[in-house]
């Protein structure tokens, strides 16, 4: 099945792009001055073409079609100058170059498929705009579209010739592009060759030549372009290394605050805990010291009354500042009962200096019975 392209425009760097720079590298070691050239070789929609024993035919290519056809093209596929009749066998015709690269692109909304051809030097000179490909297919008939190509077994060559005299089987295409690498010493005299930007382009990305090889670092950092852009990039790292820190010191100053409250939290909670375990210890201490200072029944009843008044200002010094606080109850229930009860009270023979309550069978100073002295009336004296 043969199967005629012509092409668009294509940059020459584009197609330089195509090439892998080590071929390019090997063609030159017998070619200085090699010329490629960028051709469709298919793409979506219908397409006229001969096929093998039926003729020309019509045939609709959908873009899996068109995925396969690039697939099954590969580097080295030979090209001829146009077709064989009646076949597509490569024995006994003449190449005249080779693909190199290939690229599937989409060019306006169908995707076609490009191919980078190098053309041997002694067929350079011919007037090559059109491709065709030869390929076996497998072509099958839908009743609204007709005919269409379901699948690509193989590509066995690509034919190139002229549109003057050839049809392109994909209408209004072109050729897209040539390309003339040059070599790394040029010709003085008839033989030089105008070389453009993008040739150079082309062949410094082709030789992989970096731009600190060719200029020095003063002459790059000066480029408007760079400084630009190295200005950019500055404001932009500065801008986020400012706000890295402000939202790394505003996160540390949420985290200590946090943290500050949850340890002032813990000292409180302790400190509760700590005064709760002394405040634990008054009932022993007060059994402890009413049996010591051989309280009266009175002088129990009037302190232990009042012992949820105690507590303690050092959890650790609990027993001393209990004590302390005894003596001050003590002392005021001797107050209270010689004010408003009218009784006496005497020091313990053998204490600690301080008043352990009436002595039994004490009378009041008063000559008649106060009637606070009354455990009938008086709630607080119990003689159970």
């Amino acid at each position: 099945m043969r199967i005629q392209a012509k092409l668009r425009m294509m940059a020459s760097n584009e197609i330089a792009q195509m090439i892998p720079p080590a071929r390019l590298r090997e063609i030159k070691l017998t070619d200085p001055r090699p010329v490629f050239k960028a051709f469709v070789v298919g793409h979506e929609g219908e397409a006229r073409g001969v096929m093998l024993g039926v003729g020309n035919i019509v045939k609709r290519w959908y873009r899996n079609a068109i995925e396969k056809l690039h697939e099954k093209i590969s580097a080295g596929l030979q090209l001829f100058h146009g077709h064989t009749t009646g076949t597509n066998e490569a024995a006994g015709r003449t190449a005249i170059g080779e693909v190199v690269g290939k690229k599937a692109m989409q060019i306006g909304t169908r995707l076609s498929s490009v191919v980078a051809c190098y053309i041997y030097p002694d067929f350079r000179h011919l007037p090559l705009d059109v491709a065709s490909i030869e390929a076996d297919v497998d072509l099958e008939q839908d009743s609204k579209s007709g005919l269409f190509v379901a699948d690509v077994s193989q590509v066995t060559g690509i034919a190139l010739g002229n549109s003057a005299i050839e049809t392109p089987g994909f209408a209004g295409a072109t050729l897209l592009g040539q390309l003339q690498a040059f070599a790394k010493t040029k010709n003085i005299g008839d033989d030089l060759m105008d070389i453009t930007i993008e040739d150079v382009k082309s062949f410094l990305k082709a030789e992989k030549v970096q731009p600190s090889d060719v200029f020095g670092v003063d002459v790059i950092t000066s480029d408007p372009a760079v400084k630009g852009y190295v200005e950019t990039e500055t404001r932009r790292a500065v801008a986020g290394e400012y706000a890295h820190r402000k939202r790394t010191e505003e996160g540390f100053d949420k985290t200590r605050e946090e943290f500050e409250t949850r340890a002032k939290t813990s000292e409180a909670l302790v400190a509760q805990l700590r005064l709760d375990a002394a405040k634990g210890q008054v009932g022993g201490l007060f059994a402890k010291q009413a049996a010591e200072r051989k309280l009266t029944d009175q002088q129990a009843k009037f302190v232990q009354a009042r012992l949820a008044r105690f507590s303690p200002s050092k959890v650790e010094e609990v027993g001393k500042e209990f004590n302390s606080y005894l003596d001050a109850e003590i002392d005021e229930y001797g107050r209270l009962a010689k004010d408003v009860f009218g009784i006496e009270e005497k020091k313990a023979d053998g204490g600690n200096g301080k008043a352990t309550g009436t002595e039994p069978g004490a009378k009041p100073t008063s000559p008649t019975l106060n009637p606070y002295l009354d455990p009938a009336k008086n709630p607080f004296i119990k003689l159970d």
